[in-house]
């Protein structure tokens, strides 16, 4: 039986951040996908979007063919998009390149640990959104379980990924007082690494306190961006002395900023990607195949819904085609007892399998 998987998308190596991010604006729960569902063509979806990716993962009972019409849209609705930019995945391949990428093994930093915890994430909000059926359940818990084994054996460093590639260009052009703008998730876990290296004299702002940041810039050698707006929105005031703006949006989030040297997010992916040792990256390997062969085998077994519809349809022939014949003789009060003693006994037993089902 296919794995009823398909992944269509575009990472660091295919397509440039302005492409990763319009395709990042194309949600599940909007068009080209809502028709596919609505269609019949597929079951549930998920949308990948990191620094370096934005990816669909289609449950589908025929992958290959969703993930193509799902290709086609995608080229008639976002501008620029080139052939060569989409890359589709489909069936047990799709499996293995998901477990790949929770393990960090398809990373610019390999071994990045935040890559698993962004896809898990990403499951997450899409079923609590309802957009996922039992196939994607079951590769949400096989992610899941990737992540606390790798984190059990410990596999990778959370540090690796692209605040890795920004201490690495800090460091390339000798910044020492280096302040980060934004304050959300990948703000945070960028003062966090920039702290963590112990080379740099790190402040923070935010959008509300960019004033702030303006009245500093003087006594600064580099300006890290982290902030997520859906557009370009900052304009740096004019640098007299070398200065290194480093802004790691995505999509781009400086307008202008005459005087500065800018390095944005397609020029960190664009270095030399960052390799695990050969013993480690053979661990890592080791792990993620063997969960990534248990879930193929899973996906392409008869899925546990379709075996509890049947047992429910068995059941509810037997209450009501069989059990009456077998009553027939019986005093009416004592037909009742039987009837709802067999009705609550085959019950439980079908939920105590549903409870049970992986």
């Amino acid at each position: 039986m296919t794995v009823p998987l398909a992944v269509v998308g575009a990472t660091w190596r295919t397509a440039p951040t302005r492409i990763r991010a319009q395709l990042a604006m194309l949600t599940p729960e909007t068009e080209p996908i809502v028709s596919l569902r609505h269609g019949g063509y597929v079951a549930g979806a998920v949308c990948v979007s990191t620094c370096s990716r934005t990816e669909f993962v289609l449950s589908s009972p025929q992958p290959e063919w969703a993930a193509n019409l799902l290709k086609g849209a995608l080229h008639a609705r976002v501008p620029g998009l080139e052939p060569d930019h989409l890359h589709v995945r489909a069936g047990a391949g799709a499996s293995h390149y998901l477990l790949r990428v929770a393990a960090g093994l398809d990373s610019v930093a390999e071994g990045e640990a935040a890559v698993g915890r962004q896809l898990l994430q990403s499951f997450e909000e899409a079923r609590a959104q309802g957009l996922t059926d039992p196939h994607l359940r079951k590769v949400w818990k096989h992610v899941a379980r990737l992540i606390h084994d790798r984190r059990e054996e410990g596999h990778g460093a959370d540090s690796r990924g692209v605040q890795t590639l920004v201490r690495e260009a800090l460091k390339e052009a000798g910044a020492k007082r280096v302040a980060v703008l934004g304050r959300g998730e990948f703000g945070q876990a960028m003062q966090r690494s920039l702290k963590g290296a112990q080379a740099f004299e790190v402040s923070a702002f935010s959008r509300a306190t960019v004033a702030e940041l303006f009245e500093k810039m003087t006594g600064l050698d580099a300006l890290v961006v982290c902030t997520g707006a859906a557009h370009a929105w900052l304009n740096l005031p004019p640098r007299r002395t070398p200065g290194l703006c480093i802004d790691a949006g995505a999509p781009p989030q400086v307008k202008d900023g005459p005087g500065w040297t800018f390095v944005g997010l397609d020029d960190l992916l664009a270095r030399p990607e960052l390799k695990l040792s050969d013993a480690e990256r053979d661990r890592l390997e080791s792990l993620m195949l063997e969960s990534a062969n248990r879930l193929a085998a899973t996906l392409a077994s008869k899925g546990n819904h379709e075996v509890l519809a049947a047992i429910d349809a068995a059941r509810t022939a037997f209450l009501h085609e069989q059990l009456p014949t077998l009553l027939e003789g019986l005093p009416r009060e004592q037909k009742e007892k039987v009837r709802q003693a067999v009705g609550a006994f085959t019950h439980t037993l079908l939920q105590r399998a549903r409870e049970k089902a992986p």
